[in-house]
């Protein structure tokens, strides 16, 4: 079944209306299907940005800061990650569940964050959680930390995980 829809009426500036046109062009997207497409990253990432400070910096610092940290620190790093989701969903009024886990931030990191490509494949209650990695191995162990912190917070048991360079993959049954 289509989402629900409702036709509005926008006035834009004509620079504007010009900029999204030709992003429309540039990325072959219907100009409705473009603004749909950022109304829904402010929707969902945006708002989240806003609900607790966050910094935003290019891929390039942001990898030379991660080569510079031991795994030591960044293991203590990633243990924050359910500290800091319970904190967001607090605010936003999500509950601190795996689903909502999920949805309202894997999916968002990954759509958004450019911190790796999400596919959560989800059959009944078996889940297969795969991360693809496209910041170095480093990154990647700092990834599987951080999920590892956040599934054992939610009570999850890891029936198997594999983990090379660039994807990670875990497998659980939720019970």
């Amino acid at each position: 079944m289509a989402p629900s829809t409702n036709r509005i009426t926008l006035r834009l500036p004509n620079s504007v209306l010009n900029a999204l046109k030709k992003e429309a062009e540039t990325k072959d997207l219907p100009l409705n299907a473009l603004v749909t497409k950022m109304l829904n990253k402010i929707v969902s990432f945006d708002m989240q940005l806003d609900a607790m400070p966050t910094i935003i910096m290019s891929h390039v610092l942001f990898t030379k800061i991660i080569d510079k940290i031991d795994e030591a620190s960044m293991k203590e790093i990633a243990r924050e990650g359910p500290n800091i989701i319970k904190t967001l969903f607090t605010i936003l009024g999500f509950r601190y569940d795996l689903d909502n886990v999920i949805n309202n931030y894997l999916v968002t990191l990954g759509k958004y964050c450019g911190w790796y490509k999400f596919i959560p494949e989800i059959t009944r209650n078996h889940y297969r959680l795969v991360f693809e990695i496209q910041l170095g191995s480093k990154w990647t162990k700092f990834v599987v930390a951080y999920v590892k912190n956040i599934l054992e917070s939610l009570m999850i048991n890891i029936d198997d995980e594999s983990i090379n360079d660039k994807v990670i993959v875990f497998e659980f049954t939720k019970h």
